[in-house]
C-alpha cells in the first residue's frame, strides 16, 4: 500500500489546494457582510428602520436575485473547501441562470432609478445612471468569462470572485458612514481595495499575479472609473436624456 511521504509533492499539492479553497471561502464570507450592511436599512431590515417601501416590484426581484448570487458564492466556495465537488458542480447550474438575470435586472433597475430620480433636483439622476450601468458591466464581463471557463478552475474561481467584488461598490455606497454613503468614487475605491487580497494571495502562492486576477481586476477598475468620469459629460447627458424620453 502506497503511503504519502511528508514533504512530498503530493502532500504539498494537497496542502496548496486546501489553502486555496480556504482563501476563496474566506473572501466570499467577507463579501456577504458588505452587502448586508449596505442594504440592511433599505432592504434586508427595512422594517426595523422604518424605510420607505421599495418603489417597484422589479426592485424587489433585483434585490432577491443579487442576494441569491452572494449566497450562492458562499455556498459554492464552502462546498469546494469541504471537498464536495459533486454538489458544487450541480449547484453551479444555478449560476448559469442567475448570471444573465443579474445583468438584465441590473439594467432594468438602473433605468427605473433614472426615471424615479429624474424630477428630484437634489439627486444627480444621470450620474447615478452612469455609475449603476458601469457596475453592471463590471459584474457582467468577469462572470460571463468565468462561466465560459468553468472547466479551468483557476480562472473560473478568480473571475467569479472579481465579478462579485464589483457588486460591493453598491454595498459600500450605502454604508451609513459619511465618507461612503451616496459617494460613488469612495465606494468604488473601497471595492477596489477588496481586489488587493486576491492579488496578494496570487503573489504569495504563485510568485505572480494570475492572468484572471490582473485582467478581471483591471476591467472592474477601468469600467467603474469610466462610469464616474463620463457621468457629467455632454455626451452622457444627451444619452441619459434620450433614455429617459424613451420611458426608462
Amino acid at each position: 500500500m502506497a503511503t504519502a511521504i511528508p514533504g512530498s509533492p503530493a502532500i504539498e499539492l494537497s496542502s496548496g489546494r486546501n489553502r486555496e479553497h480556504l482563501f476563496f471561502c474566506g473572501m466570499s464570507v467577507l463579501i456577504a457582510p458588505v452587502i448586508l450592511v449596505g442594504f440592511a436599512r433599505t432592504y434586508f431590515l427595512a422594517g426595523l428602520f422604518h424605510a420607505k417601501p421599495l418603489p417597484a416590484p422589479i426592485v424587489h426581484i433585483h434585490g432577491a436575485i443579487f442576494s441569491s448570487s452572494v449566497l450562492l458564492l458562499v455556498a459554492q466556495t464552502s462546498l469546494a473547501a469541504s471537498s464536495r465537488a459533486d454538489i458544487h458542480r450541480r449547484l453551479g447550474l444555478a449560476g448559469l441562470v442567475l448570471a444573465p438575470l443579474m445583468v438584465v435586472l441590473g439594467v432594468l433597475v438602473a433605468n427605473e432609478m433614472l426615471g424615479r430620480f429624474w424630477a428630484i433636483p437634489s439627486v444627480d439622476a444621470k450620474g447615478i445612471y452612469a455609475v449603476a450601468l458601469s457596475e453592471i458591466l463590471g459584474i457582467a464581463l468577469p462572470v460571463a468569462v468565468a462561466l465560459r471557463l468553468r472547466r479551468k478552475p483557476a480562472f473560473h474561481k478568480r473571475l467569479i470572485l472579481i465579478g462579485t467584488i464589483a457588486m460591493t461598490t453598491a454595498g459600500f455606497g450605502r454604508w451609513p458612514v459619511d465618507f461612503l454613503l451616496h459617494k460613488p468614487l469612495p465606494a468604488m475605491v473601497a471595492a477596489f481595495g477588496a481586489l488587493l487580497p486576491l492579488a496578494a494571495y496570487d503573489l504569495l502562492s504563485m510568485q505572480r499575479v494570475h492572468r484572471a486576477t490582473a485582467s478581471g481586476g483591471a476591467w472592474v477598475v477601468l469600467i467603474e472609473l469610466t462610469g464616474a468620469a463620463i457621468c457629467h459629460t455632454a455626451a452622457w447627458d444627451s444619452f441619459a436624456t434620450h433614455m429617459h424620453s424613451f420611458g426608462c
